[in-house]
């Protein structure tokens, strides 16, 4: 829309200026014009002293480079302005301005205005004007000669415009010069509609950019279950007061027949097995039917957990969570842009998330919890900025920054239970330790219905990363995102890692789309085949079978053997929740009319 209206206003300008400069003075435009007339006005009265003279290619470039300085410093601000912020964006931006321009002044004001308006030809020339003022090819000769000028132009804006940002980062070190070239091509290659990372040490921020859709770095975004963390260190934070005990059951620090189905599980599970996701609540539970399903001691990731926990923050501080987490955090770290309220996000300016539909981004509303969601705010919908999660990550950097003490962190990253067999992982306190790196990482991933987010803690390296998106991609961009974050989080370590393969966006999504496409389409045959079925043999009334029944009960119970509700795949799977639905509606009614068919022949 920026783009469209910066076109439209420098067509007007440059349009009514060249009609002005033309009225004043008709010879304005001679040196563009055809020799014969040049060399006519060369001799004329009035034009003799003037200088007029028929000038070489090159004298003509050095005459117009002060306009082409002009044009490529007028270029990188409108670009700027219309939210270009890599070289291809500032190249096509810059072309398109441009050629507009271009073609509105050549066809439009030369071939409409000029050539048909006589009076403001040179006077005495008037008998040249079939090959000189209404000679249209002469105008549109020269464009191809001015494209080519604007192609080199935007070449220059596009590398101009790819520079800012690391001017701006002071990204000198070919470190975070790698960096910002691996997050270009990931918004780019990935279709993420819009990311901000922030890299962040002790003293201060090392590494910041926004792309796509997201132009400050102060924008928020829900961060999914980075929001885990937030809550584990208010419950430290009490923990560290003396109003809780994390090694102490439940049941005494809330209303136990509001929270279990069974209010005796409230006695059987402490804070530390809520915070470890030791509990042996369900997955798919939610606040009002938790229950212990698993065994109690074993790690299962389950957003109840820290629902419960921000029930038990609420019970024990006696203010709501988001009070509690403003005062405690947000405001003596100076995260402005951050909260655990939706309205705060909003005005904020929280940024639009997206579903993805075979390959394409849709805007979607955030679908923000209410208090027995399957997620609430203290498990996944705190909204934050990469900003304020810089400085977030600061705090720990800086060994608590007054806030939590060192037996806090210490309790909260080191102690740990193995998540896999293989003990590379273990989950802490809403955080993820990992021994798969070079060093030992800590992070933790975020997903909502349509955000993504990521952090990183390098305590040898001394950084701190964190990565939000607008999208979620959960077949493709999601797992893209992971080599991203991996590969980012090495470089920042100091090693090399292979380069990231720009067509896996499209490749995985084709994969995809051809499958889902596989069964729509047999579907559809079966249907247009329908009256020609006949059960003469044993091994088309097998394949019917299997077809028209075993298929699409198949699709409908897959979910339930694997223990995800219909929703979840609805909400975060929306596509292939779409083309399941589809399947098993046309699969049954290909065997409801081949079965009326049957009974009609």
């Amino acid at each position: 829309m920026v783009l469209a209206v910066e076109i439209i206003v420098c067509c007007l300008i440059f349009g009514i200026y060249r009609v002005i400069r033309i009225k004043r003075d008709p010879a304005y435009k001679i040196s563009n014009m055809p020799e014969k007339l040049q060399k006519k006005v060369m001799h004329m009265r009035g034009y003799r002293n003037r200088n007029i003279r028929i000038m070489t290619d090159w004298e003509k470039f050095v005459k117009k480079l002060p306009t082409l300085i002009f044009w490529t410093i007028a270029l990188v601000i409108l670009t700027s302005i219309a939210g270009a912020k890599s070289f291809s964006t500032g190249f096509v931006f810059a072309l398109l301005i441009w050629m507009a321009v271009l073609l509105f002044l050549e066809l439009v004001v030369y071939c409409g205005w000029y050539a048909h308006t006589p009076k403001v030809w040179i006077k005495g020339t008037e008998d040249m004007a079939k090959k000189t003022y209404t000679n249209y090819a002469h105008y549109i000769g020269l464009i191809p000669q001015r494209a080519l000028m604007g192609i080199v132009v935007a070449i220059i804006v596009g590398l101009v415009i790819d520079m800012i940002p690391r001017l701006d980062n002071n990204n000198y070190s070919p470190k975070y010069t790698e960096i910002e070239d691996t997050l270009k091509a990931a918004c780019d290659n990935y279709r993420i509609p819009g990311m901000a990372v922030e890299v962040v040490d002790a003293e201060g921020v090392l590494f910041s950019g926004t792309y796509g859709d997201c132009k400050s770095l102060d924008t928020p975004f829900i961060t999914g279950s980075l929001s885990k963390s937030f809550t584990a260190a208010c419950i430290m934070k009490l923990y560290e007061g003396g109003h809780l005990n994390i090694d102490s059951p439940v049941n005494p620090y809330l209303d136990a027949a509001e929270v279990f189905k069974n209010p005796k599980d409230a006695t059987r599970i402490t804070i530390r097995q809520l915070l470890n996701h030791t509990s042996g609540l369900g997955v798919y539970q939610h606040v009002g039917n938790a229950k212990i399903v698993g065994k109690n001691g074993e790690y299962t990731y389950a957003n109840v957990n820290y629902d419960i926990l921000g029930l038990i923050v609420e019970k024990v501080s006696g203010v709501s969570y988001s009070d509690y987490l403003t005062a405690t955090f947000f405001t003596p770290l100076g995260m402005t842009h951050s909260s655990a309220a939706y309205a705060k996000a909003k005005k904020d300016g929280l940024i639009t998330g997206h579903n993805n539909y075979f390959g394409f981004s849709v805007e979607s509303d955030v679908k923000y919890p209410l208090s027995d969601s399957w997620s609430t705010v203290p498990a996944g919908y705190i909204a934050s900025s990469a900003n304020d999660m810089g400085k977030y990550l600061q705090m720990y950097l800086r060994g608590g920054y007054g806030i939590l003490s060192d037996k806090s962190l210490s309790t909260m990253f080191r102690v740990t239970v193995p998540m896999d067999e293989s003990g590379e992982t273990g989950y802490g306190m809403g955080w993820v330790r990992s021994d798969k790196y070079v060093e030992t990482v800590y992070n933790h991933t975020g997903l909502t219905e349509n955000y993504i987010a990521d952090m990183y803690l390098l305590p040898e390296s001394g950084v701190g990363v964190v990565f939000l998106a607008n999208t979620n991609d959960y077949m493709v961009t999601n797992n893209l995102m992971n080599k991203v974050t991996s590969k980012v989080v090495m470089t920042l370590m100091g090693y090399a890692t292979d380069e990231l393969d720009p067509k896996d966006y499209v490749d995985a999504h084709l994969f995809y789309d051809l499958v889902f496409a596989a069964f729509i389409l047999v579907a559809l045959m079966e249907i247009i085949k329908s009256h020609k079925w006949r059960t003469d043999n044993s091994g088309n009334l097998i394949a019917n079978i299997f077809l028209h029944l075993f298929l699409p009960v198949g699709i409908v119970i897959a979910p339930i053997v694997g223990g995800i509700p219909y929703w979840v795949i609805k909400d975060y799977v929306p596509d292939l929740f779409i083309v399941s639905c589809l399947s098993v509606v046309l699969l049954a009614i290909g065997g409801i009319l081949k079965l009326k068919n049957r009974r009609n022949s």
